[in-house]
């Protein structure tokens, strides 16, 4: 019975066995079906993500495209306008010339077709100067003493025109100075007056009256220097306003600077350099008033070692804009001149013998028989506020009329015929003063400076000055003040603020600079 029940229920046991596989199955096949489901819909998302991205790549092409098509267009019809522009009976009888006129760093006017540019500038100094001069001076006759000087003056008072002709190329420069010829009027002096013609970054040609390339003081405008007056390294080494021509120009991204002057003569005094070439010969007069056949030469290089914005950076001697990088400048100058009887020419000190001035102290003659041979290198350097210039410069004396007539005035009064070497050098510095409100306003500012125009062992010069600049509208409204020491001034100069040689002087000045 017990066999019987066993094998009659193995059928029953298999059926069940089989539907229960079989649940187990239908169960992994819905858990696969799921997976697979979700896997497509899983790429159905990524494909529809894509398939965006592909629309939103070709929408964008598209678009570049237009926009290169655009441009493509707008180009071609500028050339077409330009082409249609260039000639000139049309562009008149379609568009006439008009003048535009307003201010951008002076005022002016300017023809639509920008063939045309004037602006007119202008400076004004106005000055209060305490001058303490030495009584007794070397220099002065006998018994005859120096008081000291107090007043107002106008250091300077200047109107410039400037712009350029018929080309952008092409520019001019005109200045009109208003001098004091006597305590009760003044007079209009041509001081600058040139044509400049760039051919390219790298040459420029000028022609006219203009500053030497001498010294970095001397070439510095007016209305960019740190303290009222020049140094009297620059009142003796500094070349003055001269008549001829100047090659020039930018390289090397405009890294380098070089300017080349051939001139009639050398001269320290802002006068010159208008004078005629033909005069008529003066009788009794060894050489008449006429120049002399030897042209002089400058040349001066400058390299804008750093800085953002060459060869702008050290135009100005303060840092005004703060520079966030240094800028540091190197300067060279050499200047030649052989004089045979020019009609004006370069003062220049020479020691008194000692016969004549038993304490020592200058005399002043000029380069008449005289080879000139001048050497300077100067240095500027600016950072945050901090700026510093600093220069020294070399001139060889030769006499070529030493012991021949016509004798050489420095041959006469020297009794040397021997080449003579005279020195001078200053550094200068300021400093923006970190006082709140006042950060871009208030500058202190200093200057060393030493002369020797030794000969025989005899004389020399210092100089000390200290002062305060306060910044109203940058270098456009400025107020200075300085204190300046010099032992035995070396030279004469209503010009350079000298009042007369040997002086040992003590200089008070406050002055109001307004330039537009």
């Amino acid at each position: 019975m017990s066999k019987l029940f066993r094998v009659g229920c193995l059928p029953a046991l298999l059926s069940v066995a089989l539907l229960v596989g079989m649940a187990s199955a239908d169960d992994r096949m819905s858990s696969a079906t799921t997976q697979t489901d979700e896997k497509v819909a899983r790429l159905e998302a990524l494909l529809e993500a894509q398939q965006g991205q592909i629309e939103a790549l070709e929408q964008q092409v598209a678009a570049a495209s237009a926009q290169e098509a655009d441009a493509q267009r707008v180009e071609a019809m500028k050339g077409q306008i330009r082409e249609i522009l260039s000639e000139q009976e049309f562009r008149e009888s379609l568009m006439p010339s008009v003048l535009q006129a307003g201010y951008d760093k002076g005022f002016f006017i300017r023809s639509s077709d920008d063939r045309f540019l004037l602006k007119i500038g202008g400076l004004m100094q106005f000055r209060w100067t305490h001058y303490a001069t030495r009584k007794d001076n070397r220099w002065q006759a006998p018994r005859l003493q120096r008081n000291d000087r107090t007043g107002f003056d106008f250091n300077r008072l200047r109107i410039n025109f400037k712009g350029h002709v018929f080309d952008p190329d092409l520019t001019y420069f005109v200045e009109i100075r208003m001098d004091a010829s006597t305590p009760t009027a003044y007079d209009a002096i041509l001081s600058w007056a040139y044509v400049d013609y760039k051919f390219h970054e790298a040459l420029h040609f000028r022609a006219g009256k203009f500053k030497i390339a001498s010294t970095r003081e001397n070439t510095t405008p007016h209305s960019q220097l740190k303290l009222p007056a020049r140094s009297v390294v620059d009142a003796v080494f500094g070349g003055g306003f001269v008549m001829g021509v100047r090659f020039w120009g930018q390289l090397a991204d405009k890294r380098v600077e070089y300017f080349l002057d051939v001139v009639n003569s050398l001269s320290d005094d802002e006068n010159f350099g208008s004078g005629r070439t033909i005069t008529p010969d003066v009788p009794g007069s060894p050489t008449g008033t006429e120049l002399d056949s030897n042209p002089a030469l400058a040349f001066r290089l400058v390299w804008h070692a750093l800085g953002d914005n060459p060869p702008n950076d050290c135009v100005n001697q303060s840092d005004i804009p703060k520079h966030e990088s240094p800028a540091f400048d190197l300067g060279f100058h050499y200047i030649f001149n052989e004089d045979e009887g020019d009609v004006r020419t370069t003062r220049i000190p020479y020691p008194l013998p000692r016969r004549i001035a038993n304490l020592g102290g200058f005399g002043l003659t000029n380069t008449n028989g005289l080879q000139i041979n001048q050497f300077g290198f100067d240095a500027v350097f600016k950072y945050q506020g901090f700026s510093a210039t600093g220069e020294y410069v070399l001139r060889i004396v030769d006499p070529r009329r030493a012991g021949r007539m016509p004798f050489s005035n420095w041959w006469l009064f020297t009794n040397q015929g021997d080449t003579t070497v005279q020195h001078g050098a200053y550094v200068q510095a300021g400093y923006f003063l970190p006082i709140p409100g006042l950060e871009d306003k208030l500058e202190a500012v200093m200057r060393v400076g030493g002369i020797s125009a030794l000969a025989n062992g005899q004389e020399g010069t210092w100089e000390y000055t200290a002062g305060l600049n306060y910044f109203i509208e940058g270098q456009n409204v400025k107020l200075s003040t300085d204190m300046t020491k010099i032992t035995e001034i070396p030279t004469t100069s209503g010009y350079k603020s000298f009042a007369n040689v040997n002086d040992d002087a003590l200089i008070f000045r406050v002055q109001l600079q307004v330039a537009f």
